[in-house]
């Protein structure tokens, strides 16, 4: 397939996968002054931000049989309405009950459209342009992370806090009009008919060996990526010393870093294979981790933990968009529960490693590169297992 239809389906899908990273990160900022007007403490603010992420886990399980069944254009236009009633819910919000129940009802809006996006990839391109995709939404999936909490703190400051959900349901709103009017239907013909909360489908995908090892290298790529997430803070800001405005360039340099090399990928996967790639971004994952704990250990300071994280974003980077691919490759009658089976490991198996992470007995440095380093070697180990005749197959549209 030629470059311009996988830039026009990356551009028509961003907005459907843009749900999630905007739901976590545009009211970060706001979470003081929700817990004030809710006359709530903090932790059940944060508490708002886990039964997101929950939903947008554990959901996957059920929209990916929907997606199968029901088809990818009805689904779309139901999750988009989900994210949009919880939107509106959360922005008049009066009680903590209110708004947690708001964002379940977001979370699982955002992880149908989610599911919607990688079927629809999976069902529109080869395996080759399918990795090409996925890299370009990673890429630019990394926008979010890097300016909505800027967004954020000028709509809470100038609108209240409110005003995050309202422009979450306005953007849902967009997205609806986009999806209602340009997304078709691109379900096979003839899928496969299972029950819906059958277990056989999701069975049948597991036992494909070469699903289990790239799923192993995905959630190693996104448990890297979430750990370094959870103790910047803490190790930038509380032990480096960085104000809130110098955390934030750094941040987002860093999401610039993971941008660049999301789009950097598929010209190497075209040189050299997917297999390859996700080999140099295990690699790339081995080396970050291995330096930051050297340099966090001898002389610890911005750069001994930046230079480091900025490898793993590489790594990161150039892990997700191929492993997915492959991941997804052999499933094209199963493409949404393979795409739910996949996100919903994915995102609560990186999750459970970044809480297990911050609960280790070390210092924050030492347990975030000792976490990244181990997912680095499982990921290469899971990589070595595979069988040969995967590899070639996976290196084979080189």
């Amino acid at each position: 397939m030629t470059k311009a239809p996988v830039t026009s389906l990356v551009l028509l899908l961003l907005p459907l996968i843009l749900f999630g990273p905007m739901g976590i990160d545009i009211y970060l900022p706001a979470m003081p002054q929700m817990a004030k007007s809710l006359s709530a403490s903090a932790a059940d603010i944060q508490l708002s931000l886990s039964i997101f992420m929950l939903a947008v886990g554990l959901g996957q399980l059920l929209f990916g049989p929907l997606v199968d069944g029901w088809g990818r254009r009805p689904v779309a236009l139901c999750a988009v309405c989900l994210f949009l009633i919880g939107s509106i819910l959360a922005s008049f919000a009066t009680q903590l009950s209110l708004l947690l129940f708001a964002r379940m009802v977001q979370g699982l809006g955002a992880c149908g459209t989610s599911v919607v996006a990688f079927a629809v990839v999976r069902d529109r391109l080869n395996t080759t342009d399918s990795a090409r995709a996925y890299s370009y939404l990673n890429g630019a999936l990394c926008v979010a992370p890097a300016l909505a909490p800027v967004l954020g703190a000028w709509l809470s400051i100038n609108l209240g806090w409110q005003a995050n959900f309202m422009f979450l349901a306005l953007f849902a709103g967009c997205a609806l009009m986009l999806v209602a009017f340009r997304l078709q239907e691109t379900r096979p013909a003839s899928p496969r008919r299972q029950p819906l909360l059958s277990i056989k489908g999701y069975l049948s995908v597991w036992h494909h060996r070469a699903f289990r090892v790239y799923m192993l290298t995905c959630i190693a790529a996104m448990g890297a990526i979430l750990t370094y997430v959870t103790f910047a803070p803490l190790i930038l800001m509380e032990h480096l010393g960085l104000n809130e405005t110098q955390f934030a360039l750094v941040f987002g340099a860093n999401a610039l870093i993971i941008m660049a090399s999301s789009f950097s990928a598929p010209h190497l996967v075209k040189r050299l294979g997917r297999h390859r790639v996700v080999e140099i971004g295990s690699l790339a994952l081995l080396a970050g981790g291995a330096a930051m704990l050297i340099w966090m250990g001898v002389a610890p300071g911005l750069w001994a933990f930046m230079i480091p994280v900025g490898l793993c974003s590489v790594g990161f980077s150039l892990i997700l968009g191929s492993a997915a691919a492959s991941a997804m490759a052999p499933f094209g009658d199963r493409a949404g529960r393979a795409a739910a089976l996949l996100g919903c490991l994915q995102m609560t198996g990186a999750a459970a490693i970044s809480y297990t992470a911050i609960r280790l007995p070390f210092g924050p440095g030492e347990a975030c590169a000792l976490t990244i380093l181990l997912l680095a070697l499982v990921a290469l180990l899971a990589l070595s297992r595979l069988p040969r005749e995967h590899r070639l197959l996976a290196d084979s549209d080189a």
